[in-house]
């Protein structure tokens, strides 16, 4: 490994830690008066912009011209590290939230702070209380929320493509909200398996044809898995650095 990236991220990395407690702060806080989560949505933006640009990571983006602001989507991606999610910070122009592991939301004030956000809780060993959180949120996609699910479950690291859960599809199917799949290509690269070491470069992400609800109401939960997941993968190709 280059001695130049571990240089910059001794100090990049601490200024990334420092930004995030005080937009986490100053969000929380928000949390307290907006009830619409679109202040913590804004500085969660913020963070995702701010640690791209200090990273020296740059997104480059195709297909987003599809995407309607005032529609309510389920974007379905492959995951391969953390810079997926601040990726999807800096590029995406509207209120969205994450589908994210219920154990987070039981940290205090953290999870009070994601549900306020938009964000939804994900159980793996309780199925049913993860569908009772979908349903919850099928008012808030037809009012215009996205959110964005990796259905792996896991990230990848660029290795293989991990088998889709088919309950990241229950959402879009519960609340009848068009599906966009989305190829990330090269986040594994920026910060690779095991490291804090911010490598700078390019993310590519790929936003697909939405695939509207008529398109797969159809479908068994299966059946759109591989669907989606034949779509993602089609694109997707290794990147070297």
């Amino acid at each position: 490994m280059s001695l130049l990236p571990v240089l910059n991220s001794a100090w990049r990395v601490p200024v990334i830690l420092l930004i995030t407690f005080g937009l986490a702060t100053v969000s929380v806080v928000c949390s307290f008066v907006d009830s619409s989560g679109r202040i913590q949505h804004r500085c969660a933006r913020g963070w995702g912009t701010f640690v791209l640009w200090v990273s020296r990571v740059r997104v480059v983006t195709r297909g987003m011209e599809r995407l309607d602001p005032q529609r309510g989507y389920v974007l379905l991606a492959n995951h391969l590290s953390m810079f997926d999610h601040w990726a999807f910070l800096g590029c995406l122009p509207f209120h969205f939230g994450f589908a994210a592991k219920s154990s987070i939301f039981s940290i205090p004030l953290l999870g009070w702070h994601l549900s306020q956000s938009g964000s939804i809780p994900v159980d793996r060993k309780n199925p049913r209380e993860t569908l009772r959180s979908f349903v919850g949120m099928r008012e808030k996609i037809r009012q215009g929320l996205s959110i964005v699910i990796y259905p792996e479950g896991e990230r990848t690291f660029g290795d293989s493509f991990a088998p889709f859960k088919r309950g990241a599809f229950l959402l879009a199917r519960s609340s009848g909200a068009p599906i966009v799949p989305v190829t990330i290509i090269g986040a594994h690269r920026r910060l690779r398996r095991g490291s804090i070491i911010i490598h700078p470069g390019v993310i590519e992400m790929i936003f697909h044809p939405v695939l509207e609800f008529e398109e797969y109401k159809k479908l068994n939960s299966r059946q759109i898995s591989r669907k989606v997941r034949k779509i993602i993968k089609k694109s997707y190709r290794q990147v070297a650095h």
